[in-house]
């Protein structure tokens, strides 16, 4: 069956070449926009992808059958593929044979992970323009995806949500939830948090947080402002004023955002 598809996709006059030429042909880049073909099986990894992506400028198609990805090639005109391992009426390794003979210039990022076998060396050897890991890590992902726009300033991308466990912060809106209550906030806040979210454990100088959080105005923010916004998010946070667990005082030195009951998660895992 393989055979039949590959003598039908390298034929000139094949029905996938039309439709890729006339895609090529009509114009089908979309300005400040990224048109992503996902070719993978895992229905969950699919899912969770595309919820993380919820939001982005960025379009995907998803197929689970590599013959019918390559369809989708022609149809749709990516600027980016996306392949996991395993495959349908094709493997994925035939599926990038196919693709590369016919544009070898189309950026292909393959996904490997356990159990993956050599499908990262493979799928390199065949000509993937980079291997990312699986499942996948939706913050590294997108910026690569965005790497690869035929304009990439014009892809504006939206902060992805941090999911630390039991706490979980907004891309963008202020807000936050707390094991799973939804809590405002205000834009100082906000901007606090996340920046404390994005890097558990780690201890934070008062100096480094003015400044990240108050930009220019850091120099001249009055370091009262800071310990006021602490003391706000602490009381948000359900934290006790007299042995905090979530923002500690590090003596002499700054704060560390730790979070109480849960095992910290990288800011790449997209929530559920």
């Amino acid at each position: 069956m393989s055979g039949m598809l590959t003598q039908g996709w390298e034929s000139d006059n094949s029905q996938f070449h039309a439709r890729r030429r006339a895609c090529l042909s009509a114009g089908g880049r979309r300005a400040g926009r990224l048109a992503v073909l996902l070719v993978e099986r895992d229905t969950d990894l699919v899912r969770e992808l595309l919820d993380a992506l919820a939001g982005q400028p960025v379009e995907v198609k998803a197929c689970a059958d590599p013959a019918e990805a390559l369809l989708q090639v022609g149809r749709t005109c990516p600027d980016v593929v996306v392949v996991g391992p395993g495959g349908g009426r094709l493997d994925a390794a035939e599926f990038l044979t196919i693709l590369r003979a016919d544009d070898p210039d189309l950026p292909v990022v393959a996904a490997a992970g356990p159990g993956s076998g050599d499908f990262a060396v493979r799928a390199t050897e065949l000509g993937a323009t980079a291997v990312v890991p699986r499942p996948y890590r939706p913050r590294e992902l997108l910026r690569l995806l965005r790497s690869f726009a035929p304009r990439p300033d014009q892809v504006d991308l939206r902060p992805l949500p941090i999911d630390l466990g039991r706490l979980r912060v907004d891309g963008a809106v202020p807000q936050f939830w707390l094991d799973g209550r939804t809590v405002p906030l205000p834009p100082m806040e906000f901007l606090l948090l996340r920046y404390f979210a994005e890097r558990v454990g780690a201890v934070l100088t008062r100096k480094e947080l003015l400044q990240a959080v108050w930009g220019d105005r850091g120099a001249a923010t009055h370091s009262n402002t800071l310990s006021v916004h602490v003391l706000r998010l602490r009381k948000r946070l359900g934290d006790d004023e007299a042995d905090p667990q979530w923002i500690k005082v590090v003596r002499g030195l700054g704060y560390r955002f730790t979070v109480p009951g849960s095992e910290p998660r990288s800011p790449d895992v997209h929530p559920r």
